[in-house]
């Protein structure tokens, strides 16, 4: 296709941004999202939920059942501006996989649940 005359109207490659590094705080704070929900302690996971996400967390911590699950592992990560998406899933010996994904973000210095959905059983791009 023609320029026109004006090069900077031709669409081409755009600039990609170099990868920003994942706070090591929310890191920290998944890791105590998940253990929270392997070892069902639904009051102190519910005291990191913002007031919007309540009952979403709440469904997710009833779900998990006691003593099922040993150990847990982030999947993914992504950032859009100043919230952190983590989905991770727990595993157990005796249950099938558990999915979930949770986005965090900072709420007068400490990292909350903004927003949790159960991809436990669902099919969709989420759940892969």
């Amino acid at each position: 296709m023609p320029d026109l005359g004006e090069r900077a109207n031709v669409m081409g490659p755009q600039p990609i941004m170099r990868r920003t590094p994942v706070p090591s705080a929310m890191i920290t704070a998944a890791e105590r999202v998940l253990e929270l929900l392997a070892t069902c302690k639904p009051m102190e996971l519910a005291a990191l939920a913002m007031p919007q996400s309540e009952s979403d967390v709440a469904e997710i911590a009833a779900a998990v059942h006691p003593g099922t699950y040993d150990h847990h592992e982030i999947l993914a990560t992504a950032r859009v501006k100043d919230h952190h998406f983590v989905k991770a899933r727990l595993r157990g010996p005796r249950a099938d996989p558990f999915t979930v994904i949770f986005r965090l973000g900072e709420h007068d210095g400490r990292w909350m649940i903004w927003d949790a959905i159960n991809l436990t059983g669902r099919r969709g791009a989420l759940s892969r």
